[in-house]
């Protein structure tokens, strides 16, 4: 094999382990990115734009949410905070992410 495809290769096992550990660490303490994804769609944002200020993020932080590529799967708590704090979000999607953030105090 090739030395990049054993980095590559070593780059997977990473994130599969970071995923592990975070799934047994942190059980329900996560902001799955997916939730919040279907949840834009069901409200009718289904434009990238629509959804970047509902969101109240950068198009490529909302196009990274919306296709559910991010590496870990869920949301960190800064972007979170960002979210929420965004008057134009829309209501399904502060209840995800407070409830969500409730059960991690």
């Amino acid at each position: 094999m090739s030395e990049k495809t054993l980095r590559r290769q070593s780059l997977v096992t990473r994130l599969e382990r970071i995923r592990q550990l975070e799934d047994a660490n942190l059980s329900g303490r996560k902001i799955p990115i997916q939730v919040i994804a279907e949840a834009l769609n069901r409200e009718g944002y289904n434009s990238l734009r629509a959804q970047s200020k509902a969101l109240g993020l950068n198009r490529s932080t909302v196009w990274t949410i919306m296709k559910t590529k991010h590496k870990l799967g869920h949301l960190n708590n800064k972007t979170a905070r960002c979210i929420l704090a965004n008057p134009d979000t829309p209501p399904s999607v502060q209840v995800i992410i407070r409830t969500m953030l409730d059960r991690k105090n």
